[in-house]
């Protein structure tokens, strides 16, 4: 009898990750797929939602004829049958579909942050605190409700052209089965238009924005199915019609069921580190902050909430001083070596220091108009002193987040590190000294997004009862990760949340000519 197969697509900033895993919660295999993603502005991402699919299908037809998938069919004996398929991506967007599924303008993602304008308007319709009692969240350009806005206000026709306003993964479930119309908790939780006390769609907010109900979609929980796979999606994808299709989760809550929280020794959190990157743990609900700094947003059960705080600007950072500093995109070989020479470099790269805000911040600052800075050059200053103060720059901002739950008096003693990132040892280390406390290293750190959905699929058609007996029966292997001298970026960290503060005049006085220069090219 064949084993069972849990497919899984993550729909992430530069790819579509498909992966396999068995009902072990091994992975079996995974395929990547690039894409782009368009920034015809500053401040301004957009994705086109077909490259998904195309992507999804392509990775499909490559895993399934992958010698490690075949490997593992003529190892079962009866061979590997995929059981399910799973899905995730990333959170934050608006997506608009019109009422046969197709995309009425590509997708603002979760770092586009054209819409200050209208977030303006929803604080002064709502007040911020109406706004963070309603939903638990900061009103600001990353969620999808002030994107909608735009839409409504920049292209009106596409806006009334929409039926639904989804996010990524809902997209691709819609090319899957043929079905419209649903999303998940934790995608809801994050569009600033979700009740998380009443776990319903807030009519206040809906209503007073003059938006119709009618376009957000029926809410599931991601342990649920959502549909099956239909004939047409089957023969494009080489699978069989009628696989069940589990509804799901945003990658960010898939990210905290795989990243073994609760079964990996006293980690009360994680760290992913991918083109973002954020720090997130479980509680039993949303946790006050009078600064409004921490998102929240359900689990894959909708039962507990996420406690989450991101930087907009991780990986995404990494790669663009590395393709401007060194030419290009690095090889794997040519990125070892440059990290090599960047480690003999002290810490606080001779006194240049670097903010990843290249597209605006979230936490703690949630600032869209903050750009990125390099402060302390000078004529000795070499583009190995800039990539390092890059590395540096970004472990800072990881840092502030942490200090984040120390504030709100949530004990975080020991993390789980995930994510493409977190592949340099370099980095690892460097990420454990600036934030002071033991890491432990993912086993599969770049598939615990996929693994996260794959739990919740399983779930959904009975492989496992729930997501806690899934968490508990996997076997996830995780190593202690390097550290160094715990204190000697101290300094250095006390005088970067100083840059901020400093520099945040020079911000909005930059974006208010950035938005006279946009109107001018406009007219």
């Amino acid at each position: 009898m064949p084993s069972p197969g849990i497919l899984v697509y993550d729909i992430g900033t530069t790819s579509v990750k498909s992966a396999i895993f068995n009902d072990a919660g091994t992975l079996v295999a995974s395929v990547s797929a690039p894409y782009t993603t368009e920034y015809p502005r500053p401040g301004w991402a957009e994705q086109d939602p077909d490259r998904f699919w195309e992507a999804a299908v392509r990775g499909t037809r490559e895993i399934l004829a992958s010698p490690p998938f075949l490997e593992q069919a003529e190892n079962t004996g009866g061979g590997m049958e995929i059981a399910v398929i799973g899905l995730t991506g990333h959170m934050n967007g608006c997506l608009p579909v019109d009422g046969e599924g197709k995309p009425s303008h590509p997708e603002l993602i979760h770092s586009d942050s054209r819409s200050g304008a209208q977030c303006a308007r929803i604080v002064e319709c709502f007040g911020e605190e109406y706004l963070y009692r309603e939903t638990a969240n900061r009103t600001n350009e990353h969620l999808s409700l002030p994107k909608m806005l735009w839409l409504k206000d920049e292209r009106r026709d596409a806006f009334d052209r929409t039926a639904w306003f989804l996010n990524s993964k809902d997209y691709l479930r819609f090319k899957l089965t043929g079905i419209l119309g649903f999303t998940d908790y934790s995608d809801a939780s994050l569009t600033g238009v979700f009740n998380l006390e009443k776990k319903a769609w807030s009519d206040e907010i809906i209503n007073g924005l003059g938006l119709s109900r009618s376009r957000f979609p029926e809410l599931k929980r991601g342990v649920e199915t959502a549909g099956v796979l239909s004939k047409e999606a089957a023969a494009i994808l080489g699978l069989k019609p009628g696989i069940p299709v589990s509804t799901g989760g945003g990658d960010a809550s898939c990210a905290t069921r795989g990243s073994g929280i609760g079964v990996a020794g006293d980690a009360q959190a994680y760290i992913s580190v991918g083109s973002s990157a954020w720090a997130s743990l479980l509680a039993p609900g949303p946790v006050h902050d009078a600064g409004r700094r921490m998102q929240h947003f359900y689990d894959l059960d909708g039962q507990s909430c996420n406690v989450c705080g991101t930087l907009q600007s991780a990986g995404a950072a990494l790669d663009w001083a590395m393709s401007l500093f060194t030419g290009g995109t690095p090889s794997s070989e040519e990125f070892r070596r440059i990290e090599g020479e960047l480690e003999t470099l002290a810490p606080g790269c001779e006194g240049v220091m670097f903010l990843p805000y290249l597209m605006g911040e979230r936490t703690p600052h949630w600032d869209a108009d903050a750009r990125g800075v390099f402060i302390g050059l000078s004529l000795s200053s070499s583009p190995r002193t800039l990539l390092r103060a890059v590395y540096e720059g970004v472990s800072f901002g990881l840092r502030e987040i942490i200090e984040v739950y120390r504030d709100l008096a949530i004990q975080v003693d020991k993390l789980i590190l995930l994510g493409g990132g977190i592949r340099s040892a370099f980095w690892r280390k460097m990420i454990g000294e600036v934030i002071g406390k033991p890491m432990l290293i993912h086993p599969i750190p770049t598939h615990a997004i996929s693994l996260g959905a794959a739990l919740a699929a399983g779930v959904s058609i009975g492989i496992w009862e729930n997501l806690d007996e899934a968490a508990a029966r996997i076997d996830l292997k995780f190593e202690e990760a390097e550290t160094g001298d715990l204190s000697r970026y101290d300094p250095y960290f006390n005088i970067y949340k100083d840059i901020y503060r400093r520099c945040k005049p020079v911000f909005e006085e930059l974006a208010g000519l950035r938005g006279d220069m946009t109107s001018s090219l406009l007219r």
